[in-house]
C-alpha cells in the first residue's frame, strides 16, 4: 500500500505540482489549504508524512507544528517544513531551523507547551525541486 502524505500548503499550485511528484513516485496524497483544516485530516486520514508550508492564513505553519507535536496521537507523524521564507527574507532557515543552539530549552518549553524542544524532521526550500523533495522524504520514511 501507498504512503500516505498530507500537503498543507494555501496555494492550489504548489499542491498539485507537489501531488504529482509524489503519485509519480509511488505515494498517496490528501491535502489542506489551511492550518484549520489539518488536525481533522491527520486524525480522519492518518498520513505516513506532513508536508507543511509555513506561510499560511489563518493558523500559521509554525503554529500547526506546535499543535502537532503536541497532541499525543500525532506527535509522532513526521513533518518536514516546505516553505520559501529563505527566499523572501535572505536567512538560510535550514540552519536556523537546523544548527542553532536553543538558549534556553526550558523557557522554551515552558512557552510553548511542548514537553521538549523539537524541529521538523526535514526542510525543503521552495521553489521545490522534484528530486530533492523526494531525497527528503525517502530520508524522513527510512526508505534509503
Amino acid at each position: 500500500m501507498a504512503k500516505k502524505i498530507l500537503i498543507v500548503d494555501d496555494e492550489p499550485d504548489i499542491i498539485t505540482f507537489i501531488s504529482a511528484i509524489l503519485e509519480e513516485n509511488g505515494y498517496s496524497s490528501i491535502s489542506a489549504s489551511n492550518g484549520i483544516e489539518v488536525l481533522e485530516l491527520l486524525r480522519k486520514e492518518k498520513p505516513d508524512l506532513v508536508l507543511l508550508d509555513l506561510m499560511m492564513p489563518k493558523k500559521s505553519g509554525i503554529a500547526m507544528f506546535q499543535e502537532l507535536r503536541k497532541d499525543p496521537d500525532m506527535s509522532n507523524t513526521p513533518v518536514i517544513v516546505q516553505t520559501g521564507v529563505s527566499e523572501v527574507t535572505g536567512v538560510d532557515f535550514r540552519n536556523f531551523m537546523f544548527k542553532q543552539p536553543l538558549r534556553d530549552e526550558k523557557k522554551f518549553v515552558e512557552s510553548t507547551g511542548l514537553t521538549k524542544y523539537t524541529i521538523p524532521d526535514g526542510y525543503i526550500e521552495k521553489p521545490i525541486d522534484p528530486v530533492e523533495l523526494i531525497k527528503v522524504i525517502k530520508k524522513v520514511l527510512k526508505e534509503t
